[in-house]
Order: structure tokens, then C-alpha cells, then sequence
């Protein structure tokens, strides 16, 4: 099949365009493969990210016909359109063209503390999680994020609010929230609180979960925080 594909062209300090490219594909052929197809054969001056090449890194994700999607993972045959339009994502500085940072999306990251932090870091127990605990129960399908800021791109809020922490940090918040072993709960209940960044200011458009990679429902992360959840310390290790 035949197609056109526009790509907005930048050169990092503001100025953009868009460019068109013709390009013919097979059914099995990805936006990624048409990139490389592109850069190879028609304008090697096109930047984009990639990395894994399979769906699992988030590296490549960016705007499909004004969707957040990985480049990786989408077939140009799904998108019922002859032309496709590919930009970078919003919300992030441009490098160039398709390649943006995520430092926004990791400082809000960060925030939330994602690492693990144990009551005692000296100690070799293991950890026995049952698989009927609230944490085993409300955390199912939501350990799977791959990081690549498809959410935080698709989101209205940090257009407006460059300190709201977004669907992926609010979602780690509460996996380490529920972990009953994890000693940084109560710190990490005050941020996702915080009246200005935190579970507040979503507005409960689900446009976070739609684009997830990973199938997410990020927006029932958020309203199981906005309910009460978590439990109170004593229900978590029960």
C-alpha cells in the first residue's frame, strides 16, 4: 500500500515544520520500519529514539495521528489512513524532529520515590505477600510500566500544570502505597495528596489509560487513591 507520511521537523530551538515522505509498505510494516525506511533511503538528517524494537523499552513512543503511541508496535495497516502524521510527544522539550527528553516525566518520577525502601535494609528475610492481600488483589495489571511517557503525554494536566505528577508516577505511588513491607508509605501518601500536583488535579478524562502500551487502567489507579485506598497499615499486612 501506498502511503504519506508527514513528520514534524524541528531543529530543537523552536522552529518546525512538517515534511512529507512517500512510502510504500507491506501490511506487516510498523511506523518504526517506516522511519528507518525514510532516514535509510529518503532523508537521513531524521531523527527519532528507538531502542528495543519490541515493545518492552517505551523508547519509541511518540504521536500517530495525534494518538501517543510506540512506533515499535504500530503497524501502518491498523491505521485505516493512507496519510499518517507522526509528531513528537507532547509535553516534552524536542532534541529534534521525532527525539524528545523525558526529564519532565522522571523528575515527577522521582517524587514519588519509586525505589523499594524495606523497614530494615540489613535484613535477608523474604518477603511473603499472600495472594489474597489487597496488594496482590489491587495491584494486579498495573506492574507493567514500561516508562515510556505515553501517558504523561496523552494527559491535559501537564500542559497547564507543569507540577502535576502524572497517570505513570501517581500509578508506581501506589504500588509501593500497597506493598505492606515497604517503609516509605506514609511519605509517599503526602505527595500523591499534595493539592496542586497530585491525585486532585486529574481530571478523570481516561485518555491516560487508552494509549498505555501496557493496557494500564492508570485512571482507576488514581481513583483508588481518590476513594481512601490504602488500606490502613493493619488490612495491608493482613
Amino acid at each position: 500500500m501506498n502511503y504519506t507520511i508527514r513528520i514534524s521537523r524541528s531543529d530543537g530551538e523552536g522552529r518546525r515544520s512538517f515534511k512529507s515522505f512517500a512510502l510504500e509498505a507491506a501490511l506487516e510494516t510498523t511506523v518504526l520500519d517506516a522511519l528507518f525506511s525514510i532516514q535509510q533511503q529518503q532523508d537521513s538528517t531524521l531523527a527519532f529514539r528507538c531502542s528495543c524494537r519490541v515493545g518492552m523499552c517505551g523508547t519509541c513512543a511518540l504521536q500517530v495521528n495525534g494518538v501517543a503511541r510506540l512506533a515499535c508496535k504500530t503497524r501502518l495497516s491498523v491505521l485505516k489512513a493512507k496519510e499518517i502524521i507522526l509528531g513528537a510527544l507532547p509535553h516534552f522539550p524536542v532534541i529534534r524532529d521525532l527525539a524528545v527528553t523525558l526529564d519532565p516525566f522522571f523528575e515527577q518520577w522521582r517524587k514519588i520515590m519509586p525505589s523499594f525502601h524495606p523497614h530494615d535494609p540489613d535484613s535477608t528475610d523474604l518477603a511473603r505477600i499472600p495472594a489474597g492481600s489487597p496488594y496482590a488483589r489491587l495491584t494486579a495489571g498495573k506492574r507493567d510500566c514500561i516508562t515510556c511517557g505515553a501517558c504523561f503525554a496523552a494527559c491535559s494536566i501537564p500542559g497547564m500544570n507543569k507540577k502535576y505528577l502524572g497517570p505513570a508516577a501517581i500509578n508506581k505511588a501506589l504500588l509501593r502505597i500497597l506493598q505492606p513491607n515497604d517503609a516509605a508509605r506514609e511519605a509517599r501518601l503526602r505527595t500523591v495528596n499534595e493539592t496542586r500536583s497530585g491525585i486532585w488535579r486529574c481530571h478523570t478524562q481516561f485518555n491516560c489509560g487508552a494509549v498505555c502500551p501496557k493496557g494500564i487502567n492508570l485512571t482507576d489507579s488514581i481513583a483508588l487513591l481518590k476513594r481512601g485506598l490504602p488500606l490502613e497499615r493493619e488490612e495491608l499486612e493482613a
